[in-house]
């Protein structure tokens, strides 16, 4: 891909997500974004959006000759792009889920309560998001493989990674606790002998 085709597509994707959110650009988004795609967090979708197209002013001004800045840049403003689709993925996904009356907890004290549980429990829990985030690796890998666009390719591409790392913590964490649990069981049979 030519270095002007490349940004032709950035400038359609960055187009694209603008006509998408713009109608959103006064709400604000409840997510921490890794410091170096956008300067603040809990900002508007305008205040993101407005970020990107900076990000796309920026690449489009630098010189072809600086193949490896351009590179650079891109790989930023796709992760500035992709950070922002999943956090509005996220807010509306939020938005349509019914509430449930007889579970009050968020999402994220519900995901922090899972380290509150008993050992057996939260391994229980660690399998069950195991296979859920190997089931999102899996999907994210499928649609890099029929992406059309090199743009999508990349963007699914990353995707995968991110839940290939999530999903490699989360196999670290239970290897631990099985340990952990193991121990204990040693322990309490030594105790019992």
């Amino acid at each position: 891909m030519s270095i002007q085709s490349l940004l032709n597509t950035l400038e359609q994707k960055v187009q694209q997500l603008t006509q998408a959110y713009q109608a959103d650009s006064d709400k604000k988004i409840n997510a921490k974004f890794n410091r170096t795609l956008f300067t603040e967090d809990f900002e508007t979708v305008g205040f993101y959006l407005k970020e990107i197209q900076q990000s796309l002013t920026k690449l489009c001004s630098l010189p072809y000759q600086n193949e490896e800045q351009i590179v650079f840049m891109a790989e930023h403003l796709l992760g500035q792009c992709t950070a922002l689709t999943e956090a509005m993925n996220r807010k509306h996904k939020k938005a349509i889920q019914p509430k449930k009356t007889e579970q009050p907890v968020t999402s994220s004290k519900s995901q922090h309560s899972i380290h509150q549980l008993p050992p057996r429990e939260r391994l229980e829990k660690y399998y069950e998001a195991l296979q859920q985030l190997t089931e999102k690796y899996e999907e994210a890998k499928a649609q890099a493989n029929t992406a059309q666009t090199d743009i999508q390719r990349d963007m699914h591409k990353q995707t995968a990674s991110i839940y290939s790392t999530r999903r490699q913590k989360c196999l670290e964490a239970i290897e631990t606790l099985e340990e952990y649990l193991a121990f204990k069981e040693a322990q309490e049979s030594a105790v019992k002998k």
